[in-house]
């Protein structure tokens, strides 16, 4: 018999805004150090201390070193023998036949043989770091379009949000009138109410939409990922999901 999958249990937290570049700050330097980018974790962590490229690119070698060790490097000694940067022991074969108690300790952790890779969001080896990236991106989102009024900037890739990629469910943004989305209402002009109601209570949607051209057409809605009609006290708005404007 399947054990019942626990439900996931939601609680709220209430931040003050002035706390969230705090938290993306906090939220990208841990993935980035489960990663393996630990010299952009700490540009990002120390901001305003100027860390110098050479400063930087020293404590990312010693960090990796440590916490993700590349695997043996095996050298030919000259001699008929081989050896390694762990002092592991080698028959004629060039197989380990003894391990150093360096990579004894090291051999279990995750491994990053070049100096320029890492780990990806979604990789095993990152563990929750890819649940934190999630985090900050859904932050970073709300940002985004709090910035923009509300509209999405295309090249500025802080508005994407977050793809599910852990097993943990993407976090939302709650406000005093229900759970933040990226989108935008636009009141349709009054005179043209009376028409909309109209239509929407026969179910003309077609009749609804050209409508809706005619009253925008000076003033053209944005393009967004999607538009639908809805009524919020009495007066019907069109609502733009993920509204844009081009850069």
């Amino acid at each position: 018999m399947k054990k019942k999958k626990a439900e996931s249990k939601k609680i709220t937290i209430e931040f003050d805004e002035k706390h969230l570049t705090t938290l993306t700050t906090a939220l990208q330097v841990y993935s980035r150090l489960r990663s393996g980018q630990i010299k952009m974790a700490v540009d990002s962590a120390f901001w305003d201390i100027n860390l110098s490229y050479a400063e930087g690119q020293w404590i990312e070698n010693v960090v990796r070193s440590i916490v993700f060790p590349p695997t043996p490097k095996r050298e030919y000694d000259g001699h008929g023998g081989f050896y390694d940067q762990y002092n592991n022991e080698y028959d004629d074969t060039g197989a380990i036949i003894k391990e150093g108690e360096d990579w004894k300790n090291k051999k279990n952790r995750p491994h990053l043989d070049q100096p320029n890779t890492s780990f990806g969001v979604g990789c095993k080896e990152l563990k929750d770091g890819t649940a934190a990236w999630e985090i900050k991106k859904v932050i970073e989102q709300y940002k985004h379009y709090q910035r923009n009024d509300g509209f999405r900037r295309i090249c500025d890739v802080s508005g994407d949000g977050a793809m599910q990629i852990s097993d943990v469910p993407v976090p939302r943004i709650l406000e005093s009138n229900g759970y933040w989305k990226p989108q935008k209402s636009f009141i349709i002009p009054k005179r043209y109410q009376k028409y909309i109601d109209a239509s929407m209570k026969i179910k003309k949607y077609s009749d609804v939409w050209s409508v809706v051209d005619k009253a925008f057409k000076k003033a053209p809605l944005p393009r967004g990922k999607a538009s639908r009609i809805e009524k919020y006290d009495g007066s019907y708005y069109v609502v733009v999901e993920e509204p844009y404007k081009l850069d």
